[in-house]
């Protein structure tokens, strides 16, 4: 990772009014609203290389925390349970890729009515750039994760991607 890329580059604090003073520094508003953008893309890193990091920021209710943590136990554990929960619990906290994601899961366990209306939250008939935002972001944090496809699940995606989701509209 060059300097451009460096993790200092992407942490972030919502409220930095106390950012100079770290004599009021409040460590569970510290997890609760620091970015972890750098790590969305790369959710494997946050597994090898900063769990403890990431522990501290689960805790404190981080959405992105939540969001990378579903992904780690759905896609790389494989502990379903455990993934739906934390991807979801994202969404309570307005994380908008774990509600595209929670939506598009709940579209494939067959959960339509409850997939609609986590997609529905993001506006993505008035919105299209919202709901193409999250899809490059979820392949994005996706495609770091190393996974053996099977023959039909890429037949899927391959027809998948030959419709034209927006002509429906």
């Amino acid at each position: 990772m060059g300097s451009d890329n460096s993790i200092n580059n992407y942490i972030n604090i919502s409220d930095s009014s106390d950012y100079e003073d770290y004599s009021n520094s409040d460590p569970t508003s510290y997890f609760r609203n620091i970015s972890l953008r750098y790590f969305v893309p790369q959710p494997f890193e946050m597994l090898t290389k900063h769990a403890k990091f990431k522990e501290l920021c689960l805790e404190n209710d981080n959405p992105e925390a939540h969001y990378i943590e579903g992904i780690l136990q759905y896609f790389v554990y494989h502990d379903k349970h455990k993934g739906i929960f934390h991807i979801r619990h994202s969404t309570t906290l307005n994380n908008k890729n774990g509600m595209y994601l929670y939506g598009l899961l709940m579209l494939a366990l067959g959960h339509y009515q409850k997939g609609k209306t986590y997609l529905d939250k993001l506006q993505w008939q008035e919105k299209l750039s919202t709901s193409d935002h999250c899809w490059e972001s979820v392949k994005n944090s996706l495609s770091s994760i190393p996974a053996i496809i099977k023959d039909r699940y890429y037949l899927n995606m391959v027809n998948f991607r030959q419709i034209d989701c927006h002509s429906a509209i």
